[in-house]
C-alpha cells in the first residue's frame, strides 16, 4: 500500500510541473490577425496572404528572389511538404513573443491535407507605427 500510495504522490508532484495547455486569447489583436491567416490559407487566398506578409521579406524573397512566383514562395513559407493549394486545414497552435521582443512573435500553425498532417513555423512582427501585423519567414 506505501508504493501505490508514493506512485500517487509522485505523479502528483510531476504533474504540477508539466506545462499546461496554451491557451489562446481569442480576444487579443495579435490571435484575430492569425486568425485571418489562418482563413486565408484554408480558401487559398494567395492575393490575401501577400497582403499580410512583412513588405521586406516580400520584396527580398518574393518579388527579387523567387521572381514573382507567387505560388512557390507561399509552398516555401509554409513548409513545401504540403504545397500551399493542396492544404485543407490550418490551424492556429501557438504564438509567443520571441525573448527579449515586443513585437517579434513565433508563430505555429498544423496544416493538413488527407492523412498528411505538418506544423509550419514562421515569425509575425507587429509594427508599433501603425498597430498592424505582417507574417515573414526565414531569409535566403
Amino acid at each position: 500500500m506505501k508504493t501505490i500510495f508514493t506512485i500517487f504522490i509522485g505523479f502528483i508532484l510531476l504533474s504540477s510541473f508539466l506545462p499546461s495547455p496554451y491557451k489562446i486569447k481569442e480576444k487579443a489583436p495579435e490571435t484575430k490577425f492569425l486568425r485571418e491567416v489562418e482563413s486565408a490559407v484554408v480558401t487559398h487566398d494567395a492575393d490575401k496572404l501577400m497582403l499580410m506578409m512583412e513588405l521586406d521579406y516580400k520584396r527580398s524573397q518574393h518579388d527579387e528572389f523567387l521572381e514573382g512566383r507567387t505560388v512557390q514562395f507561399l509552398d516555401e513559407f509554409f513548409g513545401s511538404e504540403i504545397p500551399f493549394n493542396s492544404i485543407e486545414s490550418a490551424e492556429l497552435i501557438n504564438y509567443r513573443l520571441q525573448k527579449g521582443s515586443k513585437t517579434e512573435y513565433d508563430v505555429v500553425f498544423r496544416l493538413s491535407a488527407g492523412a498528411k498532417v505538418v506544423d509550419s513555423v514562421f515569425n509575425m512582427r507587429k509594427n508599433v507605427k501603425t498597430n498592424t501585423y505582417a507574417i515573414y519567414g526565414a531569409v535566403g
